[in-house]
């Protein structure tokens, strides 16, 4: 059973491998959205981890995240996740990102806790078993 109220953080540094620029999500040299997703994704997925069974994992499944500040290379930016919901196999987390100047996002992930061998027969049956 996920307990709500469980939190994880996580944190990076914004180098250039992870700015707009790097990631084809912009030209500028700022920490960019997709590697914002991938901390959150990342800090929810490892909060969940210790609790799950030997044969369970996590997908995200649901983001609704704004990215409301820029952070510049060499800086460290933070991700506090908080579970809110929970119901049966679907957790919702309250996010919050930020580095030394301010926020720098915040809002929702949603992740189900899936049977690994079963989720990936699936994946695999989607494609015919290639």
């Amino acid at each position: 059973m996920i307990p709500v109220g469980i939190t994880n953080e996580g944190k990076t540094m914004v180098s250039e491998k992870n700015t707009a620029a790097r990631c084809c999500s912009g030209t500028l040299p700022v920490f960019s959205t997709p590697a914002m997703i991938l901390l959150i994704e990342r800090t929810a997925s490892e909060c969940l981890m210790p609790l799950l069974k030997d044969d369970e994992s996590t997908v995200g499944t649901m983001l609704d995240i704004k990215h409301s500040a820029p952070s510049v290379v060499g800086s460290e930016v933070s991700c506090r996740v908080e579970v809110s919901e929970v119901d049966r196999s679907r957790v919702v987390f309250d996010v919050r990102v930020w580095d030394p100047a301010g926020e720098v996002g915040s809002g929702k992930h949603e992740r189900f806790i899936v049977n690994s061998k079963r989720f990936m027969s699936r994946a695999n049956e989607r494609f015919g078993d290639r």
